[in-house]
């Protein structure tokens, strides 16, 4: 009974689009990767992404330039990211090349407001950001990243240089008493970080939360500046619940595992990739495979003992994911 509640409570939340990675870097290395967590396809035309800038509460500031509206689709257990484009005006770098070879779709031209410009990925750690949701004639919020309305403060109390927010109450300013040891700056999460949410998130946030109360620590891992290596996969208990599923039946078997030395792959039809990620969803190794097979085999020797993910592509343009534990 109690597995069995698990699982109903399980597929309720791995029900809906959510942000999973944030990627504030220098200069214009901004990105959003976005996580669908059920066995089916979604069409993105029915969703948008909201800057609010500043502490903003009005979505239509500046023209609508806060607000982008996606297009495509986005598969099952699959990721969807999009960079910030400003490549054209002449005035701003471009993302980095490893950056921007990481999307999915790009978006925007400059960061200058402008009539007609679209400046949802201008953020630099101060904007809530938002995901919605088309509902008849309105929105809904189905993922909200920090507070709208509330904008950080920094160790002065204010706000040039642009703030962030901390893991350290009152989370959006420089807590009372505050020894200095690190400089304030140092312990900022949601500016010149990249952030990945963490496997047991199954669901977006959908209220708002009360000023003062985004702690981003609760459901996100820090994994560093300028880090873009984990975008275009995102692990996460959804995916591990419901592959078998999400597969339609298609098999990925290991053998031995726990591994030491190789592990084979075998699969029911052509492998043309296979991938190997940590649990936080950094990409180790990337591995093309020619020929019509559907076994390999990969060495696994250089590997430190622990629990990583094997993902394998097929011919068919279909996916599987399986848990390799390797020991020593």
């Amino acid at each position: 009974m109690f597995a069995a509640g698990v699982s109903q409570i399980a597929q309720a939340q791995c029900n809906e689009l959510f942000i999973s990675e944030y990627v504030e870097g220098d200069f214009f290395n901004k990105a959003l990767e976005l996580y669908n967590p059920t066995p089916s396809a979604i069409d993105l035309s029915q969703y948008r992404i909201i800057r609010w800038d500043n502490g903003s509460t009005d979505a239509d500031q500046a023209g609508s330039d806060g607000i982008l509206n996606l297009s495509g689709s986005i598969s099952a257990y699959s990721t969807h990211v999009v960079v910030i484009n400003t490549t054209t005006q002449g005035q701003e770098v471009p993302p980095d090349s490893a950056l921007a070879a990481k999307a999915d779709a790009f978006y925007g031209t400059t960061c200058i407001p402008g009539d007609g410009i679209v400046r949802t990925l201008c953020f630099n750690g101060d904007d809530a950001l938002s995901l919605q949701k088309v509902n008849g004639n309105s929105w809904l919020n189905i993922d909200i990243f920090a507070c709208i309305g509330e904008r950080p403060s920094n160790s002065q109390g204010t706000f040039s240089p642009t703030a962030a927010w901390t893991d350290i109450a009152p989370y959006s300013s420089m807590p009372a008493g505050y020894d200095g040891s690190v400089p304030y700056f140092f312990r900022y999460w949601t500016q010149n970080q990249t952030m990945k949410r963490k496997a047991g998130v199954q669901t977006g946030i959908k209220i708002n939360p009360e000023p003062e109360s985004f702690n981003p620590s609760v459901e996100w891992d820090t994994i560093g500046f300028n880090m873009f290596d984990s975008l275009g996969f995102h692990n996460c208990d959804c995916q591990i619940l419901g592959i078998q599923q999400a597969e339609d039946g298609k098999a990925l078997r290991l053998f031995p595992s726990p591994a030491t030395l190789e592990v084979r792959i075998d699969a029911d039809e052509t492998i043309e990739w296979v991938e190997i990620y940590t649990l936080s969803g950094a990409l180790l190794r990337s591995i093309a495979i020619s020929g019509a097979q559907k076994n390999v085999v990969v060495n696994v020797q250089d590997m430190d003992a622990g629990i990583y993910l094997i993902r394998a592509g097929f011919a068919s343009s279909s996916r599987a994911i399986r848990k390799l534990s390797v020991v020593k």
